[in-house]
């Protein structure tokens, strides 16, 4: 069956201003019946992949930014998260599922996708992320709520798919549940560091995974009093500080100073309102991108981690009614950056797809800053910036 899409709508400047800060623009709006929910932006070619609500996975073609098409359409079951990597000069999707816990397409060509592998486990993942190593392997980060596994990407393509590594929270965690909910990986080349970036039972942790082959080392465990299970984490460039979702509404984003091998106190704090929840986040120092559900999309400044605000914001979806602890959730849950232009992509659980121009952000570099040229973003050609 062929995907049902409402109209498209393009930025007119009518009633939709009145949904959103001055500084922001909204481009193009994909309405999917049903919503959609995970999301993966392509950095080099002009794709966005959407996972539906009901099942399945469309991809976009954004040559005309206005005017997005559907690109691809591929027939599979609920997917929780996506993630994309580069290999031999090809493009891999891959899809987190329950059964199997992940699947892997070719997407070279957007209208030939064809499942090239699939990772079985008897439990399904419901988190992704494919990162670069300063090893040059290309490595997905997997979990589903249990132990992390790192696997090799390039080898689970050859029918490899035993992990490289398994770990899981410390085991004096002193919580009744364990296990990891998010993953992000970066490379510091000061230290010259691989480190992993973890959430989930406890709080947030900080492993350096510089060598494969003898595991993770725990940098910094972020166990903050107000959060027994950590959602998200999300570093800045440099690695000094972490931004953190918790897993419950009225939790702000919280930021962390990082260096010491434990750390209870948020160095600074930001919500757009206290009945607010958010869902996932993309730092492009000095802006935090947050994907808000119904608050809708926000950009805050975090030049001073201490005291961060909000630079703009666009509400997708009406403010629910009903007491604010007992609402469903609605609205925008997933957000990306294309770093090359600064195109800001969000996919809404209501919905579907939007995409957004923010004023005075153009494109994206690390060393525009000074800093590392460290994101969500992998140079899967040439891996890390290492400076």
């Amino acid at each position: 069956m062929r995907l049902f899409l409402l109209v498209l709508l393009t930025w007119a400047g009518t009633a939709w201003a009145q949904e959103g800060s001055r500084n922001i623009e909204v481009i193009a709006h994909v309405a999917v019946q049903g919503g959609t929910g995970a999301l993966a932006l392509e950095q080099d070619r002009p794709y966005v992949w959407l996972a539906r609500q009901e099942g399945g996975v469309i991809g976009l073609d954004l040559t005309d930014e206005a005017a997005p098409v559907i690109a691809s359409e591929l027939a599979e079951g609920v997917v929780h998260d996506c993630a994309l990597f580069k290999s031999a000069g090809r493009y891999y999707l891959v899809m987190a599922m329950d059964a199997p816990a992940a699947a892997i397409y070719d997407i070279t060509d957007p209208q030939a996708a064809a499942r090239v592998a699939a990772l079985n486990r008897k439990a399904g993942y419901t988190a992704l992320f494919a990162y670069k190593h300063s090893s040059g392997r290309a490595l997905l980060l997997a979990t589903g709520g249990g132990p992390l596994e790192v696997l090799d990407l390039e080898a689970t393509l050859e029918g490899m798919d035993a992990p490289l590594m398994t770990l899981d929270t410390p085991e004096d965690l002193p919580a009744a549940t364990t296990g990891f909910d998010y993953a992000f990986a970066g490379y510091q080349p000061a230290e010259e560091q691989d480190r992993l970036y973890l959430a989930g039972a406890g709080g947030y942790y900080v492993f350096d995974f510089t060598d494969l082959s003898d595991g993770a080392a725990l940098l910094t465990h972020i166990s903050s009093a107000a959060v027994q299970r950590g959602r998200a984490i999300a570093p800045v460039p440099d690695g000094t500080h972490a931004l953190t979702l918790a897993e419950y509404r009225t939790a702000p984003v919280r930021i962390f100073t990082l260096g010491s091998a434990r750390v209870r106190t948020a160095t600074g704090a930001w919500m757009a309102d206290w009945q607010d929840e958010y869902a996932a986040l993309q730092v492009r120092w000095p802006f935090a991108f947050v994907a808000a559900y119904e608050a809708g999309l926000h950009v805050i400044n975090i030049f001073d981690p201490g005291s961060p605000y909000t630079d703009a914001y666009y509400r997708t979806t009406p403010a629910a009614g009903g007491a604010p602890l007992e609402r469903g959730r609605h609205g925008i849950s997933r957000v990306d950056v294309r770093n090359a232009d600064g195109l800001v992509v969000a996919s809404d659980l209501d919905n579907g797809f939007w995409a957004f121009r923010l004023e005075a952000f153009g494109s994206w570099h690390g060393r525009q800053w000074g800093l590392p040229n460290m994101s969500n973003v992998q140079d899967w050609d040439y891996g890390p910036d290492r400076q």
